[in-house]
């Protein structure tokens, strides 16, 4: 499987697992597993109310365990070890999230996980919130973003933590880049009635440039705060490349 690919799964894995505190954030855990039965996936949990594990994913388990690792500021190793025990990539993703908002060691976190403790025990057992949650995962979107080379992290975090949608984010950076205007200039001309297709327009660019980044370029989504951006920022298929 390609790095791209793998990187996917374990985000999604990371994703549905540490969305599944409740509360809060109820409404971005259903999006995620609306979006999983969409694509025929199964259920995260069974009529026993169980979350079945998913068959292990063929992939380096070197290349997986960097990448959690440095994702989460885990150790390597203990990534490694887990995936070659094939321990589900949900409990590693959820694993690798609390060690990193706990400071605890991944193979810590990890051992707390057993039939008769679920996920949502162990993180209130460990003091984590909801806040904490939230603001790593808003984190984790910001690096993905930055990582793009077109908004650096920090710009990237603070706008999602003002509202804006990762793929607006995205679209608007393509935009600013191509048009030389500033990306708050570009993600204002976003409203609720156009396109990013229509405000590439209006600067000039051309929409093919749109494309290679998921051609969110057609969706009607609001881009920032004065149109009404989607509270639920998690939930908005952020994981396509």
């Amino acid at each position: 499987m390609k790095m791209n690919a793998m990187k996917k799964k374990m985000l999604a894995g990371v994703v549905a697992g540490a969305l599944l505190l409740g509360g809060g954030l109820g409404t971005m855990s259903a999006q995620a597993e609306s979006a999983d039965n969409s694509r025929g996936a199964r259920p995260h949990f069974d009529k026993q109310g169980q979350r079945p594990q998913h068959p292990p994913v063929q992939m380096n388990a070197d290349e997986a365990a960097k990448h959690v690792a440095e994702t989460f500021g885990v150790s390597q190793a203990e990534v490694k070890q887990a995936i070659e025990a094939k321990e589900d990539f949900r409990d590693i993703g959820q694993a690798a999230m609390y060690a990193k908002i706990t400071g605890k060691s991944f193979k810590e976190v990890l051992a707390l996980h057993t039939d008769k403790s679920d996920w949502r025990e162990i993180g209130k057992s460990l003091g984590v919130t909801h806040a904490q949650v939230r603001e790593t995962m808003l984190e984790m979107r910001a690096m993905h973003i930055g990582q793009k080379g077109l908004v650096a992290q920090d710009k990237a975090l603070a706008l999602l933590k003002n509202g804006y949608q990762s793929k607006d984010i995205m679209m608007a950076a393509v935009i600013a880049k191509e048009s030389g205007k500033d990306i708050q200039a570009v993600l204002d001309m976003k409203k609720i009635n156009n396109r990013w297709s229509d405000v590439a327009d209006q600067l000039g660019v051309d929409k093919a440039k749109l494309r290679p980044e998921g051609g969110h370029h057609g969706m009607k989504a609001p881009g920032g705060p004065q149109g009404g951006p989607s509270p639920a920022m998690m939930g908005d298929g952020e994981e396509q490349e």
